[in-house]
């Protein structure tokens, strides 16, 4: 089958680099000096359109970078995400698009966002929202497996629209060769909610474990790992992932996500803002983490810079975050590297640290639990455990 990928940023060209192992795939991107052996990179949007079935948009829908999440931000005026390279491509593909093509953006959009956009250019009967729920750093791993998958329609039922979802659920078989997903299928604001609120509830899961240890930390005698392990139990609290009390969330999408679902509550007039008290609880928890490592008057290393293990991405990253408070209050952060003399050092990353590269007299703080304590020449600090 011939597919369009229009946007080959972090999301785009590795997704579009996967269904060109089974299809024939063509792109565009206003970066013309992107170059790729396994697409064939197009000129313009017309070159790219002319001829595909099925054409996936996933530009950018960012946020002012004030709203990343690598600084506070819960305190700045909400607002929605930019939707201007969305609507430009949506207005290009009324021209350019096949007739019978069918038009699906993975691209996240708050809820609400789509029906008047769509209303207004004249295109919802052919267009499908996709949304995928992909970590930036795991794109390949997570598109080749999803847990879930949303199909959205301007209405669903009909049969027309069973049709399209026929279609892109058995394009996908092609593709998605690792797990069979559980699929939705219903109307662009249900798949609007699916895709924010999969984040947000992230965030609420990360947040509230992290209040276990602050109260921990507080009252002492107990641990929160073993707290967080039993109500990993808890059937209403549905799985244990990401129920780990450590460092805050973080990546391209869940702090800005709350930003502006916290923009969301207000426009609607919800009376309660549940999402600025999680972007609040998240800065709050990691100014805490910042005083724990000034307490111990020692020149502050952070080792893991990026968001989570194994990837180099920083966007929203907690440990910048962290960063920022100790840097705040007047103390150099030094990233991922080791001192000569003593120091304080933050394990950001649930990884194994090897003993042998903290000085001695060094402070070792771990807000996983999980570094033996057991040794004579540095200090080893279970945050969250008195």
């Amino acid at each position: 089958m011939q597919v369009t990928m229009i946007g080959l940023g972090k999301l785009g060209l590795p997704v579009a680099e996967v269904m060109a192992e089974q299809h024939d795939v063509k792109g565009y991107d206003v970066d013309t000096n992107i170059r790729n052996e396994k697409i064939q990179i197009c000129n313009s949007l017309f070159n790219a359109c002319n001829g595909s079935e099925i054409i996936f948009i996933a530009v950018p829908t960012p946020h002012d970078p004030a709203y990343g999440g690598e600084a506070p931000s819960s305190e700045l005026p909400t607002k929605d995400f930019d939707y201007q390279y969305l609507k430009k491509t949506l207005t290009h593909l009324v021209e350019y698009a096949p007739k019978d093509a069918m038009i699906v953006n993975i691209s996240t959009v708050l809820p609400g966002t789509l029906r008047p956009m769509l209303t207004e250019l004249g295109i919802g009967d052919r267009f499908v929202y996709n949304p995928y729920l992909i970590a930036m750093g795991t794109v390949t791993e997570d598109f080749l497996a999803p847990d879930i998958m949303m199909l959205g329609f301007d209405r669903y039922p009909t049969e027309e629209n069973k049709k399209k979802a026929d279609k892109l659920v058995e394009f996908y078989k092609t593709v998605q060769t690792k797990r069979i997903p559980h699929t939705t299928l219903g109307t662009w604001e249900e798949a609007e909610c699916i895709k924010i609120f999969h984040n947000t509830y992230i965030s609420a899961k990360v947040g509230i474990a992290n209040m276990i240890q602050d109260v921990t930390n507080k009252i002492g005698h107990a641990n929160p790992t073993v707290i967080a392990e039993s109500l990993r139990h808890a059937d209403r609290i549905v799985s244990d992932k990401y129920m780990e009390p450590g460092m805050g969330d973080g990546g391209p999408c869940h702090p800005r996500d709350n930003i502006a679902l916290s923009w969301l509550a207000e426009k609607l007039d919800l009376g309660y803002d549940l999402f600025k008290s999680i972007m609040q609880a998240r800065e709050i928890q990691a100014e805490n983490v910042a005083k724990e490592l000034l307490s111990h008057n020692l020149p502050v290393h952070i080792l893991g810079k990026s968001f989570k293990p194994e990837t180099n991405l920083t966007d929203g990253s907690t440990s910048m975050l962290v960063g920022h408070y100790v840097e705040q209050a007047g103390q150099k952060v030094t990233y991922d590297q080791y001192s000569v003399s003593p120091a304080v050092y933050l394990l950001a990353h649930p990884v194994d640290y090897s003993a042998g590269n903290f000085a001695e007299g060094s402070v070792v703080v771990d807000m996983y639990r999980k570094y033996n304590t057991f040794y004579d020449k540095i200090k080893v600090v279970h945050y969250g455990r008195k």
